[in-house]
């Protein structure tokens, strides 16, 4: 079952956001959330995105949508600003009953981002409206537009997309979903062995509880062995 994620790209249309000169706000968040969802999907993730161009919406209105969508995570794209001495990568969680996988979402979103060569301000708790999804969520702020030495990290087009494959890196790692780097197979596609076509499993254990499940792919994937989930009924 393909795992589904909810990418809310900040502002857009007449809310630019934070500006550096003319530098927008609305514009790195785009180029970010762009990247985050083609390497989702790269790696077959159901994505829900709230804008592919310039344009505005309603948050309230998104978060309804997304609430419909039934994700099993949800993303906010956005860049800092404060007064130019403010620098690093910062990430909220929400504070419902997710809070607790909502901190190991952020915790691997933020290791990601951290070998870019950002710092980091930490994981934090979210105020914001998104932060009320039924899911783990992670509010990510990139880094300080107004601070010289921060926006040096992501301010080209090529830099900012690599925190949108730092972000995808740190959502499959919580998803015990192995990252693919461009152009190379998939398991699951890998032509079977020459033993008339027929392959045999390994059943590693069966649970009752989605999470346990997930928790056993990660072990073994951790241990180099290839598994994934199948769902009886």
């Amino acid at each position: 079952m393909s795992k589904k994620v909810s990418i809310e790209i900040g502002h857009g249309g007449s809310d630019p956001g934070a500006a550096r000169g003319d530098i927008l706000e609305k514009n790195i968040n785009l180029t970010v959330g762009l990247e985050l969802k083609r390497q989702l999907e790269r790696h077959g993730v159901n994505v829900l995105i709230n804008r592919i161009d310039d344009r505005g919406f309603k948050v309230a209105d998104f978060l309804a949508q997304a609430k419909g969508f039934n994700p099993d995570a949800g993303i906010s794209v956005h860049t800092n600003a404060f007064n130019g001495t403010a620098n690093g990568f910062e990430v909220f969680r929400n504070t419902n009953a997710f809070k607790t996988t909502s901190n190991l979402l952020c915790a691997g979103i933020e290791r990601e981002v951290k070998k870019l060569g950002q710092t980091s301000r930490g994981i934090k708790e979210s105020p914001f409206i998104m932060s009320s999804l039924p899911c783990p969520t992670a509010y990510c702020e990139l880094g300080f537009l107004d601070n010289p030495n921060d926006y040096s990290r992501f301010n080209t087009p090529e830099k900012q997309r690599l925190f949108g494959t730092a972000y995808a890196k740190g959502i499959l790692d919580y998803f015990a979903v192995e990252w693919k780097e461009e152009g190379q197979a998939s398991s699951e596609a890998a032509a079977p062995p020459s033993t008339g076509g027929v392959l045999f499993r390994v059943v590693a254990g069966s649970f009752s509880n989605k999470s346990n499940a997930d928790a056993q792919v990660k072990l073994l994937k951790s241990k180099g062995i290839d598994c994934f989930i199948a769902e009886y009924r």
